[in-house]
């Protein structure tokens, strides 16, 4: 039988690998697959099994190692990465909310609505804290606030709570 062709073969090997970079059942799948090889082919090396997945013969050495180790697959499962910890302790992400509840005038910062730039003011000034304009915007998003929506303030002298627009 005639070997087929794989019309544009280096966009499609890039999805699938893009794709199996983001997706972390697919990476498992991916580990499992090297692995069944691995196991299934006697003459297959993790160098060759490397140069024909696109992937780390030491990747694939160290797949063995944990599979051998822990004595199940379930070890090749990528784990939830925590990432870099917040410079706010969730005390002040609290105290932020109900601050962003009130004008910024209130706290002597320029301005009739919050912002980015004015929240990052807020925050060095307060806690000592420098965050860029772009992390104060990410915990606009991340305490759930829209600083672009549209408010009212309650029109009582002296009141500075806010009453949801309707």
């Amino acid at each position: 039988m005639k070997r087929l062709v794989l019309e544009n073969r280096t966009v499609i090997i890039d999805q699938i690998r893009s794709y199996l970079e983001k997706n972390s059942e697919s990476k498992f799948i991916h580990r499992l697959h090297v692995l069944l090889l691995f196991a299934d082919t006697e003459n297959e090396s993790c160098d060759s099994l490397g140069a024909l997945f696109g992937t780390s013969p030491r990747s694939i050495s160290n797949w063995i190692k944990k599979v051998n180790k822990a004595g199940d697959i379930e070890s090749l499962r990528s784990k939830p990465q925590s990432g870099r910890p917040s410079r706010l302790t969730q005390k002040q992400k609290d105290e932020i909310r109900d601050v962003l509840k009130q004008l910024p005038e209130k706290y002597g910062i320029d301005g009739k609505q919050w912002n980015g730039k004015n929240l990052s003011l807020f925050i060095s000034q307060r806690y000592g804290i420098m965050l860029k304009i772009r992390s104060c915007q990410r915990l606009f998003h991340k305490l759930e606030i829209n600083p672009d929506e549209p408010l009212l303030y309650d029109g009582y002298k002296g009141s500075a709570s806010i009453v949801p627009y309707q």
